[in-house]
């Protein structure tokens, strides 16, 4: 399977179910015709302007550990508490956007390493939203078995800056193998976190 974006053509070797997954999740439309008008556009139209920065605190302002805790796979066999820590980079790739890295454990001995993107969104001056999206290495120890080690996370969350200048959020989270393998239960977690 080939797909031209822009002015390369790019030969994708990986499994055939990822045009399903992107297919079903409503995502298989949208990359399509973004690869319809990068064959149409220049390269440049795609690149970021530093002058059109999102308003509010910088990436660089907020960087720095969040932690997190809360419950995962709840109301479920294998629910659980979560504890977590997050390190977000002041990198700013564009428009807020930029790397973390980070690890969970759960009180089931199943933990979480992981390495992504994430945004945040300012709602005026002290709301905003924040998201992001993984991929890492999961291992079940005594807790859930969804699929195998290579897993993806996703969540949002929204969130306060407080007058000391740290922020609380509360966000969903949800980590599945996107069908890679053949048993793909998922698992949610609700938490809360925190960073300086």
């Amino acid at each position: 399977m080939y797909a031209e974006v822009g002015y390369a053509a790019v030969r994708y070797r990986g499994p055939r179910n990822v045009a399903r997954v992107l297919l079903f999740s409503g995502w298989l439309p949208p990359l399509g015709l973004l690869a319809l008008s990068g064959s149409a556009a220049a390269p440049a139209a795609f690149a970021c302007s530093a002058a059109a920065e999102h308003a509010g605190p910088s990436r660089a302002d907020e960087s720095g550990l969040i932690v997190s805790t809360g419950v995962t796979d709840f109301g479920k066999d294998h629910e659980t508490v979560e504890v977590g820590i997050e390190h977000r980079f002041a990198t700013d790739w564009c428009l807020g956007l930029g790397p973390h890295v980070g690890a969970f454990v759960t009180s089931d001995e199943s933990f979480y390493l992981y390495a992504g993107t994430d945004k945040r969104i300012h709602l005026g001056r002290s709301w905003f939203i924040e998201s992001g999206t993984s991929v890492g290495f999961y291992e079940k120890g005594d807790g859930k078995d969804i699929g195998g080690e290579l897993e993806f996370r996703t969540g949002i969350a929204v969130g306060r800056r407080l007058r000391n200048g740290s922020r609380v959020s509360f966000g969903f989270f949800h980590m599945s193998n996107s069908s890679y393998y053949r048993r793909n239960p998922g698992m949610n977690s609700l938490l809360l976190r925190w960073s300086r």
